[in-house]
C-alpha cells in the first residue's frame, strides 16, 4: 500500500483574499471620486467576486461556429447570449475569449482562410426568437482571440453572416439583419477592404429588410449571393416576409448587386433565405427560401436559372429560426440542412435523410473543413464536433451557456439553486457541492418535463418535491418533480391542446413562462397564472380560480402567430397572459399579478376582489416581467416593465407604497439602451435594490435614485432574475446565456454605506460558519494531490470553505493586519496575516487551528500538515489587529449538518489530533534545526579543506555531522518522493504522519481503540528520539 501524502479536501487553510476599495462623498475625504463617476455615491466594487456554478450539463443555444483548414484542432463557437469560445485541442477544453466585451450575444463568426489568427465576430443573435439578444456591431481579433478591436456597424443589432476573402483577410462582407423590433437603416450587406477601418453599404433593400445570409465562390470571392429578409416582432406575433425580400447576386465581390427573380425562382412574397455555393463547383448554388411555392431551389449555372427541388418542410421546419445549409467542399451533391433535425442530401436535393447520431435539436450553423469530414455545428444544445462527416458527434458539455429564465432555491444547507432553461429542461444543483473538485455535471438533477423550462421552485415543506413549469406539449405545463421517484407529476389545471390554433375564445391562456408562486405565509398554498390566477392547497390535486381575466383580453392579440407566408404557433407568442404572481410576505390576503400586456393587478382579500393598479407614464403593452413585494410593507411593491418587444429598449422600474394608488420611477440613471428584466429589494437593507438588465446586474444603495453596475468579474450577459437566499444571505442570479452566478454573503453590500461612514477599522459580524467535511462525490481529482477536476470537465466554483470574514480599512495599514482566533476560554488557537487594502477586504478562515511547524527542506508533498485540528462547534472570538487598533466579533461555528457526530465526538477528535500534531511539530522543529546544522557543518568542512593539515578539526566536524545524521535518521526515514515508502521502512515521522492521515483525513469522527493503541505505541519511540535529539543539541 502506498501512503499518499496529501491534505484532505477542505483541510488546508483556504485563503480567499478579496479587497474592496470604494469611494464615498467628497466631504468624507476617504478617497477621491474619479472624474468620470456618474455620482459621488458611486462605489468601486471591482474586487468583489461572483462565482459561476453552472450548469454545463444542459448545454445552451449556440448560434455561430467557425474552424480553420490551417489548424485541425482550432474551432470557435458563439453562444446566443453567452459570448465566444475557442478550443485549440479539438474541443477537449474551451476558452472563454469574449469576457471583456460589452455584449454577449453572437450571430456570426469567421476565421480568415489565409491567417488563422484573424477572427471576426458579428454580435446580436441572428435567430430572432422571442428571447434573442441584440449586439453592438462587429469585432475583430488579429492575434487569435487574445484581444479584440471593435470595427463598427454599431447599430446593426444582429449580424447573420461574415465572409472573409480567402486571400486577403482585410476584405470582408457582413450581412446585417438589423433590429427585429423597429425599422433600421443599418440593415443590408456591408463591405470593407481595409480590415474594418471603413465600411461601405453595398446592398440595401430598405429599413424593414435585412440580410439573412451570404454565400460566395470560396475560390475567388467574386460570385456572391445574399438573402434579403423582412422580419418584425411584436409580443403576440411576428411577420416573416415582405415585398423587398429576395435573392441577390453580385459578380464583383459584393460591390454591386442584382435582384434575381423569375427563371425558376418562386414568385410572390419570400421570407427568410439561406443560400450556399458549392466550394468544388461554383455553378452549383442552393437556396432555402421561405415561400408558399416550396422550400429548396437549386441552380447549376451560378444563379442564372433555378429549379424547385423540394417542398418538404423537414429540411427547414421553422424558417425564421433556421434556414441554413452548407455544401460538402468535395461534393456539390452532398448538402447538410440545419433544421429541427440535422439532415443531408447526397443527390443534390432529390432525397433527404436524417443524421441519426447524437446531436441536440434545432440547428443553426455549421462549418466544414476542406476535407469534407471535419466539421462543427451549432444547435440549441451547444457546439458539436465531428471528424467523420457527421457520423459521430462529440460534445463535452464543459461550458456554462445555459439560458435561464428564473431563480429558485431551497432552504437546505447547503442550499440548492434551480432554474428552467431555453430548450434544455430544468435543473437543480448545489450552491456548494462540498466536493473539492467543484460543482460538477453530476451534481445537477434534471427536474423538468423534457422541454423548455422556465420556473422551478422547490417545495417549502418538502425539498424532495420541486414545482416546475415548462413547455413540452403545452404552454405552461406545470408539474411536481419527485427527486426520489424521478417522476414529474403533471398538475396543470388546463391541458387543452393549442397546437396551431388561435387562443381567442378559449377560457384560459398560458404564457411560455406561466408563473408559479408559493405562499410565504402558508406553504401549503400555491398560485399558478394563466389569464386568471389559480390556487391550490393540496399540491395541485385540486385547483380553484380566484380571479377573473386579469389581462386586456384583446382578441386581436390572440390569433395564430406568424405570416404572411406561414404561421408559427410554438406558444412563445401566446399573449394576454399573466407573467408574474407575487404574494405578500406580510399579509396572506395580498396578492399581486403582472401581465404580459402591461397590467398590474392586486387583491387585498385573498382573490375575492381585484383592482387594476397599472402605473401611468409608460406606454402600453409592455411585459410586467417581475413583481417584488416589499418585506417591509404590505402596500409596497417594485415592478419592471419590459417594452423591448414593442421597439422600446429603455429600462422601466417602478415602486408603489400605497397598493398601486401612486407610483414612482426607479429607473434613475440606468443605461437607456438596456431594458430591465427584474428588480429586487434587499431583504435586510430596504435602501438596496438589485436590477437585472439585458447586459448585466445593477445595484442601487439609495432606493433607485442612483445605480451602478455590479457585473464585477462576470462578463456582460442578460440577467433575467435575482434572488437573495435568506439563510446564507447570498445573492443569486439567473443569466440568459451564462448559467447561474452567486455573490457570497451580501452583508458586504448591505453594510457598505454604514461602514463607510465610520472613521475607523470595522470588522463586520460574520455569518454562522459550518465545518463541512469535503470529499469527492464519485471520482478522484486529477493533478497533484487529486486537487482538481479533469480539465475537460466543467467545474463550478464552490464558496471558500469555513468562515468568510469581511473588514474595512479606512486606509492601508502601516503593517499587515493580523487576525487572531480565540476559543470560548480566551485561548488563542489560530492566527492569520490578513490583506491590507484600503476599503473592504475579505479572507476565509477554514476553521482550523494553527498548523504545526513544517519540515522546510522537504518537498511540498511531505512538508507536513498545513493546518491544525479542526475547531469544534461553538463560539469563537475573531480579533482584527491593525496598527495597534483591535476590533472583535463573535463567530458561531456549527457542525456539518450531515454528520452523525456528537459534541463529545468532536472534542475527542480535536484533543487526539492536538497531541499528535504537537509531536509532529516537535519532530519537524528538530529536523529543521538538524538541517540548519547540517548546512553549517558541511560549510565548515569545506572551509577546512586544504587548511586542516592534521585533519583533527575535519574529523571532529565529520563526527558531529555523522551524529546529527544519526539523530535525524531516528526521527525520519527521509523519503524524497511520495512512494519511497515502498523502498524503505517508514521512520518515526512517517509512522506518525500515517496515523494522522488515516484518522483525520477521512472523517470528523472520534478516535477508536486502534487509533489510540497506535498512538500509544508510537509515543515511546517519540520520547526516545526526542531525548536523544535534546541530548545531542545540549552537548554540541
Amino acid at each position: 500500500m502506498t501512503l499518499k501524502r496529501f491534505r484532505p479536501p477542505g483541510a488546508g487553510l483556504t485563503r480567499f483574499r478579496v479587497g474592496l476599495f470604494f469611494c464615498v462623498t467628497a466631504m468624507l475625504t476617504l478617497c477621491a471620486v474619479p472624474a468620470h463617476a456618474a455620482s459621488p455615491r458611486t462605489y468601486s466594487l471591482s474586487t468583489l467576486h461572483w462565482r459561476s456554478i453552472g450548469p454545463a450539463v444542459a448545454g445552451g443555444r449556440a448560434s455561430a461556429v467557425a474552424g480553420s483548414d490551417r489548424d485541425p484542432y482550432l474551432y470557435y463557437f458563439g453562444a446566443a447570449g453567452g459570448g465566444v469560445y475557442r478550443t485549440t485541442n479539438g474541443g477537449v477544453t474551451w476558452d472563454d475569449v469574449f469576457t471583456k466585451q460589452p455584449v454577449a450575444a453572437v450571430g456570426a463568426i469567421a476565421v480568415a482562410p489565409s491567417n488563422k489568427d484573424v477572427v471576426w465576430v458579428g454580435t446580436g443573435e441572428s435567430k430572432p426568437r422571442n428571447d434573442a439578444t441584440t449586439g453592438d456591431g462587429i469585432w475583430q481579433s488579429t492575434n487569435g482571440a487574445k484581444t479584440w478591436i471593435h470595427r463598427g456597424l454599431d447599430h446593426s443589432a444582429m449580424i447573420s453572416r461574415i465572409l472573409i476573402d480567402p486571400r486577403d483577410p482585410n476584405t470582408v462582407l457582413a450581412a446585417v439583419l438589423g433590429d427585429p423590433y423597429n425599422d433600421n437603416e443599418a440593415r443590408g450587406v456591408y463591405r470593407t477592404s481595409d480590415g474594418g477601418v471603413s465600411w461601405r453599404k453595398t446592398l440595401y433593400a430598405g429599413p424593414a429588410s435585412g440580410a439573412s445570409d451570404l454565400a460566395w465562390d470560396a475560390r475567388d470571392a467574386k460570385l456572391v449571393f445574399a438573402g434579403i429578409w423582412q422580419l418584425r416582432r411584436r409580443p403576440w406575433t411576428f411577420t416573416s416576409g415582405g415585398p423587398a425580400d429576395g435573392l441577390y447576386r453580385s459578380r464583383d465581390g459584393g460591390l454591386s448587386w442584382q435582384h434575381l427573380s423569375g427563371h425558376g425562382l418562386p414568385g410572390g412574397l419570400m421570407g427568410r433565405i439561406g443560400v450556399a455555393v458549392a466550394p468544388s463547383d461554383s455553378r452549383r448554388v442552393y437556396a432555402l427560401i421561405q415561400s408558399t411555392e416550396g422550400v429548396l431551389w437549386r441552380s447549376d449555372d451560378s444563379g442564372d436559372h433555378w429549379r424547385l427541388m423540394s417542398r418538404d418542410t423537414l429540411i427547414n421546419q421553422r424558417p425564421f429560426y433556421m434556414s441554413r445549409l452548407e455544401v460538402d467542399p468535395r461534393n456539390p451533391d452532398h448538402v447538410f440542412f440545419l433544421s429541427e433535425d440535422l439532415l443531408e442530401t447526397k443527390d443534390g436535393g432529390k432525397t433527404f435523410s436524417s443524421l441519426t447520431s447524437e446531436t441536440h435539436q434545432d440547428h443553426h450553423a455549421m462549418w466544414i473543413a476542406s476535407d469534407g469530414r471535419r466539421m462543427i455545428e451549432a444547435n440549441d444544445g451547444g457546439a458539436f464536433i465531428s471528424l467523420d462527416a457527421g457520423k459521430i458527434w462529440d460534445v463535452r458539455y464543459n461550458v456554462s451557456i445555459a439560458q435561464i429564465y428564473h431563480v429558485g432555491y431551497d432552504l437546505q444547507n447547503p442550499y440548492h439553486v434551480c432554474g428552467g432553461m431555453q430548450d434544455n429542461d430544468a435543473y437543480c444543483g448545489p450552491s456548494d457541492s462540498l466536493n473539492p473538485l467543484g460543482i460538477l455535471t453530476r451534481d445537477w438533477r434534471d427536474v423538468g418535463n423534457d422541454g423548455d423550462g422556465s420556473w422551478v421552485v422547490p417545495d417549502l415543506l418538502d425539498p424532495n418535491l420541486v414545482w416546475n413549469v415548462g413547455v413540452r406539449d403545452l404552454n405552461g405545463q406545470l408539474g411536481i418533480f419527485n427527486l426520489t421517484a424521478r417522476q414529474n407529476f403533471d398538475i396543470s389545471p388546463y391541458v387543452r391542446d393549442t397546437g396551431g390554433i388561435a387562443l381567442a375564445g378559449l377560457p384560459y391562456r398560458l404564457n411560455w413562462e406561466a408563473p408559479i408562486a408559493l405562499s410565504p405565509k402558508d406553504p401549503h398554498i400555491a398560485y399558478f397564472g394563466a389569464n386568471v390566477v389559480f390556487e391550490t392547497r393540496d399540491r395541485g390535486r385540486h385547483w380553484r380560480q380566484i380571479s377573473p381575466d386579469l389581462t386586456r383580453n384583446d382578441a386581436a392579440h390572440q390569433q395564430v402567430a406568424g405570416g404572411p407566408i406561414n404561421t408559427d404557433v410554438s406558444g412563445a407568442e401566446f399573449y394576454d397572459t399573466i407573467l408574474d404572481i407575487a404574494p405578500s410576505p406580510l399579509d396572506a390576503n395580498v396578492l399581486w399579478a403582472g401581465t404580459d400586456d402591461g397590467l398590474v393587478q392586486v387583491t387585498r382579500d385573498g382573490g375575492a376582489h381585484w383592482k387594476n393598479v397599472t402605473m401611468t407614464g409608460v406606454a402600453p403593452l409592455g411585459r410586467i416581467d417581475a413583481l417584488e413585494p416589499s418585506p417591509n410593507s404590505a402596500g409596497s411593491l417594485f415592478a419592471v416593465v419590459d417594452r423591448h418587444l414593442m421597439g422600446d429598449a429603455k429600462p422601466y422600474l417602478f415602486a408603489t407604497d400605497d397598493f398601486g394608488a401612486t407610483w414612482r420611477s426607479l429607473s434613475g440613471d440606468l443605461p437607456l439602451d438596456q431594458f430591465a428584466h427584474v428588480v429586487r429589494q434587499d431583504p435586510r437593507n430596504p435602501n438596496i435594490l438589485y436590477a437585472g438588465l439585458e447586459r448585466g446586474i445593477w445595484v442601487s444603495f439609495n432606493g433607485g435614485a442612483h445605480w451602478q453596475n455590479l457585473n464585477l468579474n462576470m462578463p456582460a450577459v442578460s440577467v433575467h432574475d435575482v434572488r437573495v437566499q435568506p439563510q446564507a444571505d447570498d445573492l443569486v442570479i439567473a443569466t440568459h446565456g451564462r448559467g447561474f452566478w452567486i455573490l457570497d454573503d451580501a452583508s458586504v453590500l448591505q453594510n457598505l454605506v454604514p461602514v463607510a461612514l465610520k472613521p475607523g477599522v470595522t470588522l463586520l459580524a460574520p455569518r454562522t460558519a459550518y465545518n463541512f467535511f469535503r470529499w469527492w462525490s464519485t471520482e478522484y481529482g486529477s493533478s497533484a494531490g487529486e486537487c482538481c477536476a479533469p480539465q475537460s470537465y466543467f467545474a463550478g466554483e464552490n464558496p471558500p470553505a469555513g468562515a468568510l470574514l469581511t473588514y474595512y480599512l479606512p486606509r492601508r495599514a502601516r503593517q499587515a493586519p493580523k487576525l487572531t482566533f480565540e476559543d470560548d476560554r480566551g485561548v488563542e488557537i489560530a492566527h492569520m496575516t490578513a490583506d491590507n487594502h484600503q476599503g473592504i477586504n475579505r479572507v476565509a478562515w477554514n476553521l482550523g487551528e494553527d498548523a504545526p511547524p513544517s519540515w522546510k527542506s522537504a518537498r511540498d508533498w511531505n512538508k507536513g500538515p498545513d493546518v491544525g485540528p479542526a475547531v469544534i462547534p461553538g463560539t469563537y472570538r475573531v480579533i482584527l489587529s491593525v496598527d495597534g487598533t483591535r476590533v472583535t466579533q463573535a463567530l458561531t461555528v456549527k457542525p456539518d449538518p450531515r454528520a452523525p457526530w456528537t459534541q463529545a465526538d468532536y472534542v475527542e477528535h480535536r484533543d487526539f489530533l492536538r497531541e499528535l500534531y504537537e509531536q509532529f511539530g516537535q519532530i519537524d522543529d528538530a529536523l529543521n534545526r538538524l538541517d540548519e546544522l547540517n548546512v553549517k557543518l558541511r560549510a565548515r568542512l569545506a572551509s577546512l579543506r586544504g587548511r586542516d593539515v592534521s585533519g583533527h578539526d575535519s574529523r571532529a566536524v565529520q563526527a558531529t555531522l555523522a551524529s546529527a545524521q544519526s539523530v535525524a535518521a531516528q526521527l525520519s526515514s527521509h523519503p524524497v518522493n511520495s512512494e519511497d515508502s515502498l523502498l524503505q521502512a517508514d521512520g518515526l515521522r512517517e509512522r506518525l504522519y500515517t496515523l494522522i492521515d488515516s484518522f483525520d483525513h477521512l472523517s470528523q469522527g472520534p478516535p477508536l481503540a486502534a487509533h489510540r493503541r497506535e498512538a500509544a505505541e508510537i509515543k515511546p519511540f517519540f520520547d526516545a528520539a526526542m531525548a536523544r535529539y535534546h541530548a545531542f543539541i545540549t552537548h554540541l
